[in-house]
């Protein structure tokens, strides 16, 4: 994919200390003591100076990015959520503005609530106590519950952003064919459709996100090979690239192929891999993300795929959109 290159120009020098001059000005006078923070995938922690346990904290509260090409090329883990420390005493307005605020202290015992006060619609402020006695084992599984439920508040919030808001053609062959609703942005197009399947797909400015979901043979005994086996026939099938005879596919199946049924939702497994177009002389791949459904109601299995191809860019969100999207379909 092509880079676009911008060039700029200049204004006079006069023009441009005035301007610059200007928007100083502005923003001082406009200031409303709150800072303005667009990244949903933030995370604010908010530290008392009696809490001793902040740096087994920093260690434990990490949710790796699965599955992406830079863990597989360095070997590295790569946090879905940019985090940033302050002490409480530092806390004033302009931090505000965070979509995920976590006040963090010691206690007699382990707790995450829901702070009453909030300063914007849809943000997220927890109270997180450790417990002063607590050993790695319980900090570990703690911090880790703690950043699962900021990530889900996340998909629940994108969940309901864009709910009802996919193309009128979209969402009604979805529920026709598969009685199912989905939380999808307008900005999705339809590639492909027949019966019991639909490619829709959506282009961004350097990156492309790909969706199909298909009926396919229930499976009463869901099993990883099975699962592969049939997303890379609907892959192969479905997914091309302008070189003659290359396809996509899951790249390496021994490797980077994450699959387990969703908490509370046996009949619903979740599959993350990294797929790869073969045959192609350009590297073209990215995260895979797919649902498999086991639908009582059709008798059949839905299996939903997620391809994102963004050479170059963070994956973090990225991979949230995609769950969001896959999970609408059931949450």
């Amino acid at each position: 994919m092509l880079m676009q290159i911008f060039n700029n120009t200049f204004p006079s020098n006069k023009y441009y200390i005035f301007l610059i001059s200007f928007i100083i000005l502005f923003s001082c006078n406009s200031f409303h003591g709150t800072s303005i923070s667009k990244n949903s995938l933030e995370i604010l922690i908010v530290s008392n100076e009696n809490c001793k346990q902040l740096e087994g904290f920093k260690n434990h509260f990490f949710l790796p990015q699965k599955a992406i090409t830079e863990t597989e090329l360095t070997g590295n883990l790569y946090n879905v959520f940019d985090l940033t420390y302050i002490e409480y005493t530092d806390f004033t307005e302009y931090f505000h503005g965070y979509q995920n605020i976590v006040f963090l202290s010691s206690g007699s015992n382990y707790s995450i609530s829901e702070k009453k006060q909030k300063w914007h619609k849809f943000q997220t402020v927890l109270d997180f106590t450790i417990d002063s006695l607590t050993n790695e084992k319980e900090l570990q599984l703690m911090s880790s519950k703690l950043i699962n439920q900021i990530k889900e508040k996340e998909l629940y919030r994108r969940i309901n952003k864009h709910k009802n808001r996919a193309k009128k053609e979209i969402s009604q062959f979805i529920q026709r064919e598969f009685m199912l609703n989905i939380s999808l942005s307008n900005n999705y197009s339809i590639v492909d459709t027949a019966s019991g399947f639909i490619d829709i797909r959506r282009d961004f400015e350097n990156s492309i996100h790909r969706i199909i979901l298909s009926k396919t043979q229930r499976d009463t005994k869901i099993s990883k090979n099975n699962v592969i086996k049939e997303i890379n026939k609907i892959s192969k099938n479905n997914i091309f690239s302008e070189t003659q005879g290359a396809f996509a596919n899951i790249d390496d199946i021994n490797a980077n192929v994450y699959i387990e049924s969703l908490p509370d939702k046996t009949n619903i497994f979740e599959l993350r891999a990294l797929w790869k177009m073969y045959n192609d002389p350009a590297p073209m791949g990215g995260p895979m993300l797919a649902y498999v459904i086991n639908d009582k109601k059709i008798k059949q299995s839905i299996i939903f795929i997620y391809y994102i191809f963004a050479p170059g860019e963070d994956k973090a969100e990225h991979l949230i959109e995609a769950e969001a999207v896959g999970k609408s379909l059931f949450y």
